[in-house]
């Protein structure tokens, strides 16, 4: 399957809040509570999903056919669940991972996240790393299959958050 993957524009949000409400939505009627505040979102992550808009941090991805199947955003620090240690040099943040759910199960996330990766290797970056909802054992284990290593939590009023680490350079120690 051929991806094409382009930078969001911020005339493009209503675009993004809609796929975060079909993917809490889809995760709702799978009886997984992650991301259930999506289906109508505090102010906070409105503004939180704003910011990365106007920084150019959010991505699009489509289908051969034009049609828009996936999201994500790509961070040069993170602050928010990662303290002091997000703003560290030389590493990435990837967040809020969406595949509209009428396209789930083709393994377009996996052509993203290895998309995510590969790029992220030739430009020389030094680890990536990521959060995800520790209450959900499936999605903890997915991104463990591509390499990613539990490194601690984050408590916010969301969820308790594992925070996962993936070295991309060689010989790098965790």
């Amino acid at each position: 399957m051929n991806l094409i993957f382009k930078q969001a524009t911020i005339d493009e949000l209503d675009h993004a809040l809609e796929l975060f409400k079909l993917a809490s939505l889809s995760l709702g009627e799978k009886n997984v509570s992650q991301w259930s505040y999506w289906s109508n979102p505090p102010e906070e992550k409105i503004t939180w999903v704003k910011e990365g808009f106007d920084k150019g941090e959010f991505f699009f991805v489509y289908n051969d056919s034009g049609v828009r199947v996936a999201m994500f955003r790509l961070l040069k620090h993170d602050t928010l669940y990662w303290g002091e240690k997000g703003l560290e040099n030389n590493i990435k943040y990837v967040h809020s991972l969406v595949v509209r759910p009428d396209f789930s199960g083709l393994g377009i996330g996996k052509i993203v996240m290895l998309n995510i990766i590969e790029n992220l290797k030739s430009e020389g970056v030094k680890k990536f790393r990521l959060d995800c909802d520790g209450s959900n054992p499936r999605l903890c284990q997915y991104y463990e299959s591509y390499g990613f290593k539990k490194v601690g939590e984050k408590e916010t009023k969301y969820a308790i958050n594992n925070l996962y680490e993936m070295s991309l350079v060689k010989n790098d120690r965790l």
